[in-house]
């Protein structure tokens, strides 16, 4: 009984990450996309943005688990989305990036 409890207190924790994984995928994914489209990035660009993305997310997942006080979590958070730009300009030319910058508002905005 108590087997059958852990195994499905494990599957339980395992589809909750999944679940919150989800939605950062696609929201990752749709960036990356519409980063593509009006930047024309390459497949190994558009891989990497993804990426960028992900990362965000993790560390943002992170400042939630550790500021539970939406005081203290906001400006943790924007502390970590003002490294965009620079993790950005790491994959971009300079030429994509100073593009990216005049259409960065609908570029990464979840619209």
């Amino acid at each position: 009984m108590k087997l059958l409890f852990l195994f499905a207190l494990l599957i339980g924790g395992f589809n909750h990450v999944a679940t919150a994984q989800a939605p950062a995928e696609a929201i990752a994914s749709k960036i990356a996309d519409k980063m593509t489209d009006s930047l024309s990035l390459t497949q190994a660009e558009r891989d990497q943005i993804y990426t960028v993305n992900m990362n965000l997310h993790e560390q943002k997942m992170k400042m939630r688990a550790v500021y539970q006080d939406p005081i203290q979590l906001g400006p943790q958070l924007q502390k970590i989305e003002n490294t965009r730009d620079s993790l950005y300009g790491g994959v971009l030319s300079a030429e994509k990036f100073q593009l990216y910058r005049q259409k960065k508002r609908s570029l990464v905005n979840n619209n």
